[in-house]
């Protein structure tokens, strides 16, 4: 191995160490099957319009909202683009919820199944292993994501996740418990026991919600392993997020993911867009800006390209080819910019070539 690969394994090791934050985007979900913005925009098209036709009593305001999204979506527009070019209607917005869950929750079920039966091994296992809580400082993980394919890798890695909801066979958001789940009594004389916090957890943060996260009105957000509605608490994209995220839970999630990134000393971003803009100007504070990053995904965009450029200390993997190309910035200065035949830029690889986890 050269001195130049040398140097980067060792640059990215150090995000493997305590106090690193990981930000989870929808490439990692991608990577396993779970449907895209493309497929997503696809099953709306068809789905939504077959439940508006179901419907009797609807307003002109549902149709003509969806009137627009569904022109948008027929000329090739993104869907976030066409769910933000005016706000949807409420039932309009209910109905691309229900296809939302319905084309996730499908996929995200077979994967659990498989991962139970220990049939699968998804692609997180083995960063995720290099993570496991040392008894000093809880992992704490940001994901954008609605599936549950961090829990189940937690699961098959015998790892506790933290996500604010506490109880038994069904749990409620209460995030006030939160000290309190983590203590055990400890003894320390014969006939003397205290409480003493326990970190071995992961601290899982989803702040635009889960497909296992559905209300109770008047009584709040549980998490159900099996659903009662077909209205899960998600936030899709579009002129209603920034109202939606002012809502509880998400209110909360927000706030303890800004916490998380303020006092992290290291970001990890794997498969991820950097396409929150809440998110993103907590990264981008001045105090936040300088600390080391490193982006792992498929490819760049125009926001990782500018948060590279901006960034004194950072480290872009992407794909090139058969293996990866590596920007690497430090004190302000590019160190280098080349291509390495491991495709270092997927996680597998990543923990595999860098981290030696089997």
């Amino acid at each position: 191995m050269g001195e130049k690969i040398d140097r980067v394994y060792k640059y990215i090791q150090q995000f493997g160490e305590e106090q690193t934050l990981i930000t989870i985007g929808s490439g990692i979900s991608a990577g396993e099957g779970i449907p895209g913005m493309g497929k997503l925009a696809d099953h709306l098209l068809t789905d939504v319009e077959q439940k508006l036709n179901a419907l009797e009593g609807l307003k002109s305001t549902d149709w003509e909202s969806w009137e627009v999204v569904k022109s948008s979506l027929q000329k090739g527009i993104d869907l976030e683009r066409a769910l933000s070019i005016q706000a949807i209607s409420s039932v309009v917005e209910n109905l691309i919820i229900q296809s939302t869950y319905s084309l996730i929750a499908a996929k995200d079920y077979e994967i659990f199944s498989q991962v139970f039966e220990r049939n699968r091994q998804l692609n997180l296992h083995r960063i995720l292993k290099q993570y496991i809580p040392l008894n000093s400082t809880p992992l704490t993980i940001i994901t954008t994501n609605y599936d549950c394919l961090i829990e189940y890798t937690c699961l098959s890695l015998g790892i506790n996740v933290d996500n604010l909801f506490y109880g038994g066979y069904f749990r409620k958001f209460n995030p006030r418990l939160q000290d309190e789940q983590h203590q055990k009594l400890k003894r320390i004389k014969r006939n003397s026991v205290a409480a003493v916090k326990d970190n071995n957890y992961i601290l899982l943060l989803k702040p635009h919600g889960s497909i296992d996260w559905f209300s109770k009105p008047g009584e709040g957000t549980y998490l159900f392993q099996h659903s009662i509605s077909e209205i899960p608490d998600i936030i899709t994209p579009g002129k209603n997020k920034w109202i939606n995220e002012r809502r509880e839970p998400f209110n909360t999630v927000y706030a303890k993911c800004n916490q998380a990134i303020d006092e992290a000393g290291h970001y990890l971003f794997l498969g991820y867009g950097y396409n929150d803009e809440d998110l993103q100007d907590h990264y981008d504070h001045e105090k936040n800006r300088i600390k080391p990053k490193l982006i792992a995904t498929m490819q760049s965009n125009t926001k990782l390209d500018q948060l590279f450029d901006k960034s004194p200390d950072c480290m872009l993997i992407v794909q090139h080819g058969a293996g990866s190309n590596i920007r690497w910035k430090q004190k302000g200065e590019l160190v280098c910019d080349y291509d390495v035949k491991e495709p270092i830029w997927e996680i597998n690889s990543l923990a595999k070539c860098v981290f030696q986890q089997n």
